[in-house]
């Protein structure tokens, strides 16, 4: 033990030693031109990252410096730029400069011991604040009274009082008011600005339901798109995964479902310019913040486009001062997490005998056990030597049975393999008193769980301001990116493939691939798919987004006016091959397509501002808003079949011998728009916001092009008043109250006007044949917006000097006007019309706390808490209030349900069930023992559709996330938990479809030895089992650890040597784990046939300089 203290100690002592070294050997490198002493000085002490000291009547401040330096020993660099009159002197990491005479030596500095007494604003003792000497490692706490004392402390030093919740004070070590010191309240937290739509606030004066993450949220796990960083951090908004394959975006509800036809995608708006969708474009490190107006008192201002909240980005900006250059970049690895298991070799086997063993036909299975003889005549072996050798390899030369021998083979695992994901991400910032610029490069590539699925995007953006003078500003925000998605075969949602029996031969003896499998006519073998050039599927996608600006102060105190103009403009490349041996061609012709389409939509806005704040008692805001938007969408697609060589893939159509289709598109619709808002705020305490948008479209008839959407809401600082003053722990308590009516623009363009669709006309006993068109779609002139009226009240809290603060929000939501399909007479010529008929509701409740559980000098623990529960229901359809069971909706349940029997079991071979099952089969019912029971609603004995049920519905009860963060001198740790409760979810699969012939997943099957309630027994006389579609609703509760993060960042006296202020390394896990009773894929909504869900393993790095 002795020795390894030594070991310690001289290991301590070789460390001090270097940090010696180091302050000695500090160089500079830097080109000064006209820029003042103190600027110098600062810029010295950021590269060494020593502290300078002096006293500031001996130094010239003011003083103009020019000079360059490069590797220049920092005392002889100071010593060059300084008065003769001065000396520098190195001390403790302390750079001292004095008047010569004053100091004859380093050793001579002066140093004292001071002490003190920290309390706060009420005269209480603040126990555990800190006391440090910047630049030193010097430092103490205070003990229980709030008392302090520090030894050896230079008398020129600077000393930093903190303490979590109030604000940082810095005095001079020889100021006589450190000996009391008075912490005041920190008010940052509320102070912080909200970006809120045309506009921001400050958190205090926040009256709408808005939640921010800032850029170190976003940046704290490892995420590829901004939706990604959104999953967990924002109550209210749900954002789930469907599919897995790389380059797929995940899907994001704010606040539930409102809309049974119209789109529930909430509004993006970047940089101040609203946009549609690709949202995967955006370089997480690139983003400032991100505000989710979730009420309608918030996004009313964006009128049509609100009713699904509104979710606002906005980019990173250059600013005065020291460029800043930050690098992030990280490697991982992919594993798969969950699967859809196929049954093995033996395990087919004898589900195919038992399949047969239920027959009553003349194939039967005679036989309990597995019998070579009886074997030797079932179909699906016997029509393929390969498979029947297969199954006789089971058998040894007595008859015996041992199915480990049976050859099998996994086809899913020869086109699965372990992802590579490589992400990098630069960023440089800067400017200087006028110009300020951002420019950043991100380059990302996924190489899929599935070999034939990729993903590879770059982008660049540069964003500038400068000012002309005092009065103007411009600059914008671009970004240009190109992405590549390759798609594969898709052969992981082919249904047949998962058919296809682990026996027969997947690879030839000279390693090609056989084009079926087993002998079976509909099974192709997906090992074709993987040949080069036998599929190309690759998407790729350029978009250039800017938003550009010119903002002017009139010299009316308070009045401003700003012109935005915004581009985003998009171009899909969607290119298709599938060779003859492929799976999806079944060795048929080939096939080729290209299609090309072209979006564009600009947006011109114009506003003015005015903010004034009257004898200090009154702030007033007003913001005046014209817009107009123009959307364009233009489409051109070709395919073919039967190209002469697949080396020609999709590039020269005009070669294939077989034309399937050409067409093309032109979709376009313009808006117009006027906006009005007004803050007051009275006292700081009484705080109102009133809005109004008005709306007109092309979209919509004339007579009803025009549609208000108003907004009003009410904030009450009640931590403010008089009467809370002696609730000293209470330190923001604030009521919100607000009301909106919000619009869902997805009416079709076109809608209003009618359709017409292309017909073929024969006559003359079919020699003549001409084209025509006729009405395909009926007009409906009255077509408006869904409209969703909204009301919230919030309350936003604070504690024990905000160490816990949050929020708790309550809503409802009432959508009208739903876009259905309204039944008409057959007479009429059409089955239907789109109409505004029906009505949906949310109501809900946001919980948000965040606790800072533990803050010292060394260590700090925070939490972030998260819950929300939503209700959503259909109150009304287009035949009023009565249930459309045709299309699963029912009055008072939300809008995605499952609908059918509920099964209950399996019919066992026993007295109670046999006595039970010939009731039902007196009144005409075909049950069997091992067959699938079902509940009896009506207790009739009889299955009819009146025993359907409402078994469950898509939408969770409720959803939470719980984030803790640890930091530890240089470590910092992370653990990030997912949780949705109450939702269904239908395994959307296959199962045991077409037994005695094909695979299927593995299951629990019923058979006389084994006699389960999962999964009935297997019968090779029907393709599908009876009501076998009732299997698979699972509840899908899950709790996930979305991601675990370590990291170090490396002491600054290291990182400056090389010019670096901060370096850090770190190890992620993003889904290492998920905790759920779900059999699909993924729970929170891979419920098909789909690529597996993975877990990504990462090493990253952060850089700064």
């Amino acid at each position: 033990m002795n020795n390894r203290k030594s070991i310690l100690c001289l290991f301590l002592l070789f460390l001090l030693s270097l940090g010696s070294l180091s302050v000695n050997a500090q160089t500079v490198s830097k080109v000064f031109e006209e820029q003042t002493l103190k600027t110098v000085l600062k810029e010295i002490e950021s590269q060494t990252g020593l502290s300078i000291i002096y006293q500031k009547d001996e130094v010239n401040e003011n003083k103009k410096v020019n000079a360059t330096f490069e590797n220049t020993p920092v005392v002889e660099a100071l010593s060059s730029i300084l008065d003769k009159s001065l000396e520098v002197n190195l001390k403790n990491k302390m750079i001292v400069i004095s008047k010569k005479g004053t100091m004859p030596g380093a050793d001579q500095t002066k140093v004292r011991s001071i002490t003190g007494k920290i309390i706060d604003e009420n005269g209480e003792p603040v126990i555990g604040a800190s006391v440090a000497i910047q630049g030193t490692t010097l430092g103490s706490i205070t003990n229980i009274d709030g008392e302090y004392t520090l030894a050896n402390v230079p008398e020129n030093a600077e000393v930093t009082i903190s303490f979590i919740g109030y604000q940082t004070l810095t005095f001079k070590a020889n100021d006589k008011a450190l000996q009391n010191i008075t912490l005041k309240e920190d008010t940052e937290m509320l102070d912080e600005v909200v970006v809120v739509g045309y506009g921001t606030v400050k958190k205090r004066d926040l009256t709408g339901s808005v939640a921010s993450l800032n850029s170190d949220v976003i940046s704290s796990v490892p995420a590829t798109s901004a939706v990604e960083a959104l999953q967990g951090r924002a109550s209210g908004v749900v954002v789930s995964t469907s599919n897995w394959a790389p380059g797929e975006t995940p899907s994001i509800l704010i606040r539930g479902k409102r809309s049974i036809n119209a789109s529930n995608d909430p509004l993006f708006v970047v940089d101040g310019i609203p946009v549609t969708g690709g949202m995967g474009e955006i370089s997480p490190s690139d983003i400032e913040s991100m505000e989710v107006l979730k009420d309608a008192s918030a996004t009313a201002i964006y009128g049509s486009r609100g009713a699904n909240g509104v979710i606002i980005i906005t980019t990173k900006q250059g600013k005065e001062g020291k460029t800043q250059i930050d690098y992030n970049g990280y490697v991982g690895v992919q594993t798969i997490q969950n699967k859809l298991d196929l049954m093995n070799g033996a395990e087919y086997a004898e589900y195919t005998r038992e399949a047969y063993r239920n027959s009553n036909g003349s194939n039967k299975y005679l036989s309990d056990t597995p019998n070579k003889e009886e074997d030797m005549l079932l179909p699906m072996f016997k029509q393929d030597p390969y498979v029947l050798e297969s199954v006789m390899m089971a058998y040894d030369e007595n008859g015996n049975y041992d199915p480990s021998r049976i050859r099998s083979y996994d086809w899913f695992d020869d086109v699965t393999r372990s992802g590579l994901i490589t992400d990098h991400q630069l960023n440089i910032r800067g400017g200087g008193a006028k110009t300020n610029f951002m420019a950043s490069v991100t380059y990302n590539k996924t190489e899929g769980i599935m070999k034939d699925k990729d993903y590879e995007r770059y982008s660049i953006r540069f964003n500038i301001s400068h000012n002309v003078n005092k009065y103007i500003k411009f600059g914008g925000q671009t970004q240009y990116s190109h992405s590549v998605q390759n798609r594969g075969s898709g052969m992981e949602t082919d249904m047949y493939l998962y058919r296809i029996t682990p026996l027969g031969r997947f690879v030839n003896e000279d390693g090609t691939y056989p084009g079926l499998v087993g002998g079976d006519s509909q099974m192709y073998n997906p090992l074709m798919n993987t040949v080069e050039g036998a599929v190309d599927r690759p998407l790729k996608t350029s978009r250039y987004l800017g938003s550009y600006f010119v903002d002017i102060k009139f010299p009316i105190k308070g009045l401003s006016f700003r012109s935005n103009l915004g581009i985003d403009s998009r171009t899909v490349q969607d290119y298709e091959y599938f060779a003859s041996a492929t799976t999806e061609r079944q060795l048929g012709n080939s096939s080729a397509s290209n299609s090309m389409k072209k979006y564009s939509m600009i947006t011109w806005e114009n506003y003015f501002t005015y903010n004034r704040d009257f004898k200090e008692k009154h702030s007033l805001g007003i913001t005046l808003l014209q817009s107009i938007q123009q959307d364009l969408e233009e489409t051109l697609e070709a395919s073919v079949q039967n190209t002469p060589s697949d080396v020609l893939k999709y590039y020269d159509l005009a070669s294939g011998l077989l034309i399937d289709g050409v067409g093309s598109d032109y979709v376009k619709w313009n808006m117009a728009s006027f906006m009005g808002r007004i803050n007051y705020n009275y006292l700081g305490r009484y705080l109102l916001t009133v809005s109004a948008r008005y709306d007109g479209s092309s979209r919509l008839a004339d007579g009803h092009k025009w549609v208000l959407f108003p907004s009003a809401a009410l904030a009450w600082r009640i931590s403010d008043e008089s009467f809370m003053k002696s609730l000293s722990w209470v330190d923001n308590l604030k009521l919100r109250l607000g009301y909106g009516k919000t619009g869902n623009s997805s009416v079709d363009p076109y809608q209003t006007r009618g359709k017409l669709g292309k017909k073929r006309y024969v006559y003359n006993n079919g020699a003549t044949e001409i084209m025509g068109y006729a009405p395909s779609l009926m007009a409906n002139s009255t077509l408006t917006w869904e409209t969703t009226d909204q009301w919230n009240i919030g309350l936003d809290f604070g504690f024990l000097k905000n160490r816990i603060n949050g929020s708790v929000e309550l809503y409802l939501q009432n959508t009208h006007d739903l876009l259905l399909e309204r039944q008409l007479p057959v007479v009429s010529g059409f089955s239907s019309v789109m109409s505004n008929v029906g009505s949906t509701r949310n109501k809900g409740i946001e919980i948000t706390l965040n606790t800072r559980n533990i803050q010292t000098k060394n260590f700090t623990w925070s939490t972030d808490w998260m819950f929300s529960a939503n209700k959503e229901e259909i109150v009304e359809l287009y035949n009023g209030k009565s249930d459309d069971i045709g299309n699963r909706w029912f009055i008072g349940n939300p809008i995605d349900v499952y609908y059918n029997y509920e099964k209950i079991g399996i019919w066992q071979d026993t007295p109670e069930d046999l006595a039970e099952m010939a009731k039902f089969n007196e009144k005409g019912g075909n049950f069997t023992v091992g067959s699938i029971r079902l509940r009896d609603v009506d207790g009739d004995c009889k299955i009819t559709d009146k025993d359907k049920i409402i078994l469950g519905n898509e939408r969770p009860k409720f959803v939470a996330s719980l984030v803790n963060n640890i930091e530890y001198k240089g470590f910092d740790f992370s653990i990030f938990l997912y949780a949705s409760v109450g939702r269904m979810l239908k395994n959307d699969i296959e199962l045991m479809e077409k037994p005695g012939r094909a695979n299927t997943v593995k299951v629990n099957y019923w058979t006389p030895n084994n006699p389960t309630n999962d999964f009935p027994r297997p019968n090779a006389d029907t393709e599908k089992l009876d009501y076998i579609s009732t299997i698979g609703y699972d509840k899908a509760d899950f709790l996930r650890i979305r991601n675990i993060t370590l990291g170090y960042t490396l002491p600054k006296d290291l990182t400056q040597k090389v010019m670096l202020n901060k370096v850090r390394f770190y190890v992620s896990a993003n889904n290492p784990f998920i905790f759920t009773n779900f059999t699909g894929i993924d729970p929170e909504g891979a419920n098909g046939r789909t690529s597996p869900s993975y877990s990504t393993w990462m090493f990253g790095v952060n850089l700064s300089m």
